[in-house]
């Protein structure tokens, strides 16, 4: 058995986690795209213990174009889930029709609500094609569980003008309170996520994607979290994690689901969770994979730091419906090591790594599992550095910092296919 109490008292801090549902692009109640909405949120609100994870995000392009019957159908569906913390920005199809009106009305109803976190829009005296105005702003920082989360509006500053192009900007305001939000956080040595709706490398200006990156690489930025691309994408550039992913509006990406993400003291980890597979479902938290570990990859900054009988401390974020039958981790295909509760959000274990091994497995499944079979039992594995192989020193800053041009390729087990499909890259026009 699995199965201490989830209010078993936590050994350490309990990592961050966000669950992100991607570009909904909703138009109707009818449609597939509400249909999945309502499954992902209903599964979503069934995942026992409830504070297994910090907030469900969304990270803009909730409506198709813009109108405010396509936001109606994102509400009704929060309103079955009113315990479920949400947190939004607008992306650039919520402006598609030049006006942020409907998406300013539903930021206030959301956002505003303690369901939202209560935050409230920010007006900025902002240059538009013709003279400056009042532009009301939809940026935000909040802290949880010790990560500082920073929500950035790429859309409210643009031109969003036939003629003049719906592009991707900040503004000066935005730009310099992202700039005090992290580097306050390095100060305070505080562990910094940035969610936003594209690359900073999509910011219409130059200067603007140079100045921004800029500010992630600088502050040790751990994570940037993303919608815009309608595929799962992961980029680590060495500091930081960029990760997006995939539409469940316009999709050319597989099975609908969601991200998963976690920050766990010095690691960060990410996987997508499909909505056609049963739960229950299982990230590794610590250590960190070597695709994902922050350079220099030392035993503290990868989690591979070892006790006196020279084991490593294993950590998992299960989520499931009910208790589980079995949390188990193994050492490439040695035995099975069992792992117990130590809080809502952790599974743990300590276990010998010994030269030469490659990849670190946790399992877990409930008592639906007839053991064999796919269903009601799941698997991460990941590949920890080597230590002996890692390079020394700080990696140098990208030639393109906040791109894709340093993305992994295809990584299945994290549902990464690689391919780039969508609209933005090389795939359909939506």
């Amino acid at each position: 058995m699995a199965t201490a109490s989830p209010k078993a008292k936590a050994k350490g801090r309990d990592p961050f986690v966000a669950l992100h549902v991607g570009d909904l692009h909703l138009t109707g109640r009818n449609q597939a795209n509400a249909r999945d909405l309502a499954a992902i949120l209903d599964q979503i609100a069934g995942i026992a213990p409830r504070d297994a994870f910090d907030f469900v995000y969304f990270p803009g392009d909730i409506a198709e174009d813009g109108r405010a019957g396509q936001y109606a159908v994102l509400q009704a569906a929060l309103r079955s889930h009113p315990a479920l913390p949400i947190r939004l920005i607008p992306g650039d199809h919520d402006r598609q029709h030049g006006s942020m009106s409907a998406f300013h009305e539903l930021f206030l109803a959301v956002a505003g609500s303690r369901q939202g976190g209560r935050h409230d829009p920010v007006t900025n005296v902002l240059p538009q094609p013709e003279v400056e105005q009042d532009v009301s702003q939809y940026y935000y920082a909040e802290t949880f569980s010790g990560v500082h989360c920073l929500f950035l509006d790429m859309v409210s500053a643009g031109f969003g003008r036939k003629g003049i192009g719906l592009d991707f900007r900040l503004g000066c305001p935005q730009t310099d309170w992202l700039s005090d939000e992290i580097t306050a956080a390095a100060d305070r040595g505080q562990p910094c996520a940035v969610f936003m709706h594209a690359y900073p490398d999509d910011l219409r200006v130059l200067g603007d994607r140079l100045d921004v990156a800029g500010l992630i690489w600088e502050g040790r930025v751990r994570l940037v979290e993303m919608g815009h691309t309608h595929y799962n994408e992961l980029a680590h550039d060495g500091r930081t994690l960029y990760a997006a992913a995939r539409s469940v509006g316009q999709n050319e990406d597989g099975s609908v689901g969601y991200g998963v993400l976690a920050i766990d003291g010095p690691v960060t980890s990410w996987r997508f969770r499909a909505l056609d597979r049963t739960l229950p479902f299982v990230l590794i938290t610590s250590p960190a994979d070597r695709r994902l570990a922050t350079r220099p990859a030392t035993p503290l900054s990868s989690g591979m730091t070892r006790d006196a009988r020279g084991r490593i401390r294993v950590r998992a974020l299960v989520l499931s419906d009910r208790e589980l039958l079995v949390c188990r981790c193994r050492v490439d295909r040695g035995a099975w090591t069992p792992m117990k509760r130590v809080s809502a959000r952790s599974f743990e274990a300590r276990i010998p790594w010994p030269p030469g091994a490659r990849s670190l497995q946790v399992e877990a499944a409930d008592a639906r599992w007839s053991g064999h079979g796919p269903d009601f039992v799941d698997t991460d594995v990941i590949e920890p550095p080597d230590m002996a192989a890692c390079p020394l020193g700080e990696p140098p800053i990208p030639d393109r910092p906040g791109s894709d041009v340093f993305r992994i390729r295809a990584w299945l087990q994290k549902g990464v296919r690689g391919d780039q499909l969508g609209p933005n890259r090389a795939g359909r026009q939506w």
